[in-house]
């Protein structure tokens, strides 16, 4: 008896997909959320096109002939969107997908090709997922010096000349500070890195979606980024970009590293996917195409309603006896400030009392302080609440 043949074709994502608030929208309307920079919520279109993916996945075995070559498939495709995405349309190649910019982070900081006792230059703004991975090659040997950011571009360059001047080998820069939402003069600082010879690595995490992310005007040798904070793509996804693979060992193995070498090989892939190890959930990264798709939807939007609210949020928290932390004319929707008073306490209170989700921030070298973080989504009245709730809770 022959058996039927089922439809053998994985679900896509849409290409046109509507970009109405009301259809982006995935959080509840009982509280405000100022906590993108955290995670900003999935996008339901993106959502749900992970969903039928993985559901259909699930009816074919991911390890049939046909689960397989489709969840391949996907992964190549991801590769090709993020590339063009980050600006190198057709650079697929050097594109490595991972599971959060921390994994990404790690991969790079650990992999790269340093003489030994090297001399290692990153930001006080960095996130602890590059601090760490420095810290640790710092501690088999190599110096770490951190360079503060006083909002002044000519001073941190200076200071970016005077390591590559006592030997810097590599520079570690947010294009982003998560710290603060400033944007650092990144490009400039990995073009002067390069010149020196030295390795420019760039933390893009809290940059795509929200402000532009170009790996040839950024000019650095990894650029590493993921899907769920500014992009509103599901969690676990990331990815990043390396220029020349030989500027990076693989310090980590797995069966994407070498995928399609004859049995027996040692060698491992000729493109970025070297440095992918093991079994990833493709649905995922299906929804994390989705959500690329959007961004092209949406165009030149963000940036512009993004701006807006971030001038009538400086000039909300100018009534309030805040101490903005923030560069005002910085183009992001992060905003950090230091309150009169506790500021976990504060933190608490909003959410306990007025519904409204802010991040206190406890971090080294900064006073605690309170990050709001916004995107175009918002609305004006959402603003004007949070305004107000700080106003109540510092009564």
């Amino acid at each position: 008896m022959t058996r039927p043949r089922a439809t053998t074709a994985p679900p896509g994502i849409e290409e046109h997909p509507d970009t109405s608030d009301g259809a982006l929208q995935a959080l509840r309307g009982d509280f405000d959320y100022f906590q993108v920079a955290g995670s900003g919520p999935t996008f339901p279109v993106a959502q749900h096109a992970a969903e039928r993916f993985r559901a259909w996945l699930s009816e074919v075995g991911m390890f049939s002939h046909v689960g397989y070559e489709a969840y391949n498939a996907a992964l190549d495709a991801t590769r090709a969107d993020l590339a063009a995405a980050l600006g190198d349309p057709g650079g697929a190649a050097r594109i490595a997908l991972v599971q959060s910019a921390t994994e990404g982070l790690n991969t790079v900081v650990a992999g790269m090709r340093l003489p030994p006792h090297a001399l290692l230059l990153t930001t006080a703004e960095e996130h602890g997922s590059a601090l760490y991975p420095l810290g640790r090659r710092a501690t088999l040997g190599d110096e770490l010096r951190l360079i503060p950011w006083h909002r002044d571009a000519d001073e941190f360059l200076a200071e970016v000349d005077a390591g590559l001047r006592d030997g810097a080998r590599a520079l570690l820069v947010s294009l982003v500070s998560c710290r603060s939402g400033d944007a650092l003069p990144a490009a400039e600082a990995c073009r002067r890195a390069r010149a020196a010879g030295a390795i420019a690595i760039v933390d893009a995490a809290q940059a795509l979606g929200q402000v532009p992310v170009d790996v040839r005007a950024l000019d650095a040798d990894a650029i590493v980024t993921l899907g769920h904070k500014w992009l509103h793509g599901p969690l676990a996804t990331g990815a990043f970009w390396v220029r020349e693979l030989e500027r990076f060992d693989t310090t980590r193995l797995g069966w994407r590293s070498r995928l399609g070498l004859p049995p027996g090989s040692t060698d491992v892939n000729p493109d970025a996917t070297r440095f992918e190890t093991g079994t990833v959930d493709a649905a995922a990264f299906v929804g994390l195409r989705q959500t690329l798709a959007v961004h092209r939807a949406l165009g030149g939007r963000v940036p512009q309603r993004v701006r807006a609210l971030r001038e009538r949020l400086l000039t909300r928290l100018a009534e309030l006896p805040f101490a903005v932390r923030s560069d005002p004319h910085a183009p992001t929707g992060i905003v950090v400030i230091v309150p009169p008073g506790d500021a976990e306490d504060l933190v608490k209170r909003m959410w306990g009392e007025e519904r409204i989700v802010v991040k206190h921030l406890h971090e080294p070298n900064m006073p605690e302080a309170i990050r709001i973080s916004f995107w175009a989504l918002h609305r004006e009245e959402q603003i004007d609440r949070l305004a107000d709730g700080f106003a109540r809770q510092l009564r």
